[in-house]
C-alpha cells in the first residue's frame, strides 16, 4: 500500500526451549519495537492548548472562590457594622430620652414644693410683721381700759403664783413637756431638711439634664438618620427621601396625643423615620420646659407666688403622652435592629444570594419590614 510505512528487514532467531516455550533472540529487537509502534506525531493540542486550558480554567476557579470567600467576608462585616452602629445608636439615644423624661417627671412636683416653700415663707413673714404690729399698738396706746387689763392680768399673775403644787410633779411635767417637745421638733426638721435636700437635688439635676441633651442633641439625631434610617430607606429605594426637619411642622404636633403615629399620618409626616420621632419627642420636651420655665418665673418675680394647677395637670399629662411617644420610638428602633441582624446571614454568597438578586427580593424585604413595624408598634386607632 502507498500509505504504509517502509518495510525493513530484520533477522530473528527463535529456539524452542520446551514443548510450549521459545526464545526469541535478535540484535534488531529496536527496530522492531519503532516497527510495530508506529511514527511518532507531535501534538499540538496535548503538548500546548490542553495544559494551557488546564491551567487558566484552575486559575478562574482559584479566583473565583477567592472572590467569594472576600466577598463573604466584606458583606458580613459590613452587615454586622450596620447592625452593631444602629444597636448602639438606639441604645444612647434611647437612654437619654429615659434619663430626661425622669428628671422631668421628679422635677414637677419639687418645682411646686419649692414655690409652696416661698409662698408659705411669705405670709409667714407677713402674719409676724402683723402680729409685731398689732402688738406694738397695744402696748402704745394710753386709756383707762387699758390700765384695767394690767390690774386683771397682775391679779391672775398673783392667783396662778398662790397655787400650791408639788415641786417633784412641777419637775417631772417639765422633763416630759421639753422632752416631748424637743424629740418632735428634732424628728420634724431631720424629715423636713431630708426632703428639701431631696428636691433641691432634683431641682439641680433636672437642668444638668437639660444642659446635656441640649449639648447631645444635634449629634444624637444625625447618627440616627445614618444609622438607623439611611440603610433600610436606601434598600427600599427610598435613598432620596428627604430627612430634614421642617420645626414648622413639628411644632404643629399634639404632645397630648397618645398614638404618635396617628400624630404623624394626620401631619403628613414620615412614620418610618426614627430621626423625625425623636426630633418630635425633642420638640415636647422644650414645650414643657417652657411650661416649667414660665411656672419659675413667675414664682421669682411674684411675692406671693402660687402653682397654676391647670398647667400642672397639662404637664403631666403631656409627660404621659411623651412616655407613650417613647415606647414606640424604641418599638420601631428594635424592630429594624432585628432587620439588620437578619441582614447578616442574607449577605453571604449562596444561590438564594443570586435570587434575591434577580429578584429585587432586597427592595421588597425592607418593605416589608416597614409593613410588619407599623403592625407591630402602632397602637391601635381611637374610635372617632
Amino acid at each position: 500500500m502507498p500509505d504504509d510505512p517502509p518495510a525493513h528487514d530484520v533477522s530473528v532467531r527463535i529456539e524452542q526451549e520446551g514443548a510450549n516455550s521459545f526464545r526469541i533472540q535478535s540484535g534488531q529487537l529496536e527496530q522492531i519495537g519503532a516497527q510495530l509502534r508506529g511514527r511518532r506525531e507531535f501534538s499540538i493540542f496535548q503538548s500546548i492548548i490542553l495544559p494551557v486550558i488546564v491551567s487558566v480554567v484552575t486559575i478562574i476557579l482559584s479566583s473565583a472562590f477567592q472572590y467569594v470567600s472576600w466577598f463573604n467576608s466584606v458583606g458580613l462585616k459590613d452587615a454586622t457594622d450596620v447592625a452593631d452602629k444602629a444597636a448602639r445608636t438606639y441604645e444612647t439615644s434611647a437612654a437619654a430620652i429615659g434619663t430626661r423624661h425622669y428628671a422631668t417627671v421628679v422635677f414637677l412636683p419639687s418645682l411646686k414644693h419649692l414655690v409652696q416653700a416661698k409662698a408659705d415663707a411669705e405670709q409667714s413673714a407677713r402674719a409676724r410683721a402683723a402680729s409685731l404690729k398689732a402688738r406694738a399698738e397695744v402696748i402704745v396706746t394710753p386709756g383707762a381700759g387699758g390700765q384695767g387689763k394690767e390690774s386683771r392680768g397682775k391679779d391672775l399673775a398673783a392667783a396662778l403664783a398662790s397655787a400650791k403644787r408639788s415641786p417633784e410633779a412641777d419637775r417631772a411635767l417639765l422633763n416630759a413637756v421639753t422632752q416631748g417637745a424637743e424629740d418632735k421638733k428634732d424628728n420634724d426638721v431631720s424629715l423636713h431638711k431630708s426632703a428639701l435636700e431631696t428636691k433641691q437635688k432634683r431641682f439641680a439635676s433636672y437642668y444638668e439634664q437639660l444642659k446635656l441633651w441640649n449639648e447631645n442633641y444635634d449629634h444624637l439625631l444625625s447618627e440616627i438618620e445614618y444609622a438607623l434610617d439611611r440603610p433600610v430607606f436606601g434598600q427600599a429605594d427610598k435613598r432620596n427621601e428627604n430627612f430634614r426637619i421642617s420645626r414648622a411642622r413639628i411644632r404643629e404636633i399634639d404632645c397630648q396625643n397618645y398614638s404618635f403615629t396617628e400624630e404623624l399620618e394626620k401631619h403628613h409626616l414620615n412614620t418610618h423615620s426614627l430621626k423625625l420621632r425623636f426630633a418630635v419627642i425633642h420638640n415636647c420636651f422644650m414645650i414643657i420646659n417652657n411650661a416649667l420655665n414660665k411656672q419659675l418665673n413667675e414664682a421669682i418675680s411674684n411675692a406671693l407666688p402660687g402653682f397654676d394647677e391647670p398647667t400642672e395637670t397639662q404637664i403631666s399629662d403631656k409627660l404621659s403622652a411623651l412616655l407613650a411617644m417613647a415606647n414606640e420610638f424604641r418599638c420601631y428602633a428594635h424592630q429594624r435592629i432585628d432587620y439588620y441582624n437578619a441582614q447578616k446571614e442574607l449577605a453571604i454568597f449562596s444561590a438564594s444570594y443570586v435570587w434575591r438578586w434577580l429578584n429585587d427580593a432586597t427592595r421588597t424585604a425592607a418593605l416589608k419590614h416597614f409593613d410588619d413595624a407599623a403592625s407591630k408598634c402602632n397602637p391601635p386607632k381611637r374610635a372617632a
